[in-house]
């Protein structure tokens, strides 16, 4: 099959996007202490989807574009999109202690696997024999890689499991979400109006703007958080959602899904770098498994379909 035109530019826009991604834990960190988790998304979201929004409407062509996109794209993928990042923060935000946050961050890599998986009934992707074991690596990657300043301590990780079942399920939904959304973003390209990111990013925003007056946070804004602010707003949330959306659309799907698999490393490292800390062995080790994994998960699900 001939690829699109334009695949390897939307491919490699995807591949920017995990990079992107990468970065939004040493983006954040200074948001969410100064902030508080809601107040910190809601300012995001909302200054993220209102200045994609002034894009948007600074073009005719793309409003026009806008107003043809279908109501089962707007139900679904708009849906699913905004469910996944309101999950996701709702489980940061109400995990218990580092292990809870652990384990929040590794339900919340299986949006991987499950983009792949459901590639094959959405997109009619052909899985190989060889897709589980790289999971599986995979997967023993992304916990090496979330866990290597420390031992793991099976019995400790699944006591923590059940204290934080209700954001573990949390999570799990928002991966699910992210997996149907960018499948379906792929099969429904021409109904999906050029990319109504930004009106998904503002609408999630606004639900957290509701959610606000519900919860006690206490903001401490000043130059350094409305710096911080306008970074994490650029880089991890307009162009990351505005690259991957492109690569879903029109790039190599399968590519750049497996690539992901780095996002786990590829934070760690740049957390370690932000942080001054030395990577080990462990960690090098992780980032094999990913790699190894990623290939192998490359390798079983054909570009066909």
């Amino acid at each position: 099959m001939t690829p699109p035109a334009g695949s390897s530019a939307a491919t490699m826009l995807g591949l920017l996007a995990v990079v992107f991604w990468s970065s939004t834990v040493a983006f954040s960190r200074g948001l969410t202490e100064n902030l508080g988790v809601f107040t910190a998304a809601c300012a995001i979201y909302l200054g993220g989807g209102a200045l994609g929004c002034v894009a948007l409407l600074a073009r005719p062509a793309r409003r026009r574009r806008l107003a043809q996109a279908s109501a089962r794209y707007w139900l679904v993928c708009g849906g699913s999109f905004i469910v996944n990042i309101v999950c996701f923060h709702l489980a940061v935000g109400l995990a218990h202690g580092r292990q809870g946050i652990i384990g929040v961050g590794l339900v919340n890599y299986l949006w991987i696997s499950l983009t792949l998986l459901l590639s094959v009934p959405i997109l009619g992707k052909r899985p190989r024999w060889g897709l589980l074991p790289g999971m599986i690596i995979a997967c023993a990657g992304v916990v090496l890689a979330t866990i290597h300043d420390g031992p793991l301590d099976l019995a400790e990780f699944a006591a923590n499991a059940r204290e934080n079942a209700v954001p573990c399920i949390l999570a799990f939904m928002g991966a699910l979400a992210w997996a149907v959304y960018s499948n379906f973003n792929r099969r429904w390209e021409a109904e999906s109006g050029g990319g109504p990111t930004p009106v998904f990013l503002a609408a999630a925003g606004v639900i957290f703007l509701a959610m606000r007056p519900c919860v006690n946070e206490t903001a401490a804004w000043n130059a350094p958080v409305l710096a911080g602010l306008a970074a994490t707003i650029l880089f991890p949330t307009i162009l990351a959602y505005a690259f991957w959306d492109a690569a879903m659309r029109r790039g190599n799907i399968v590519l750049v899904v497996s690539v992901s698999y780095l996002t786990p490393v590829l934070s760690t490292l740049i957390n370690c770098f932000y942080c001054g800390i030395l990577p080990g062995p462990k960690l090098w080790l992780a980032c094999f498994l990913v790699v190894a994994g990623a290939a192998q998960c490359r390798r079983s699900i054909s570009d066909d379909g």
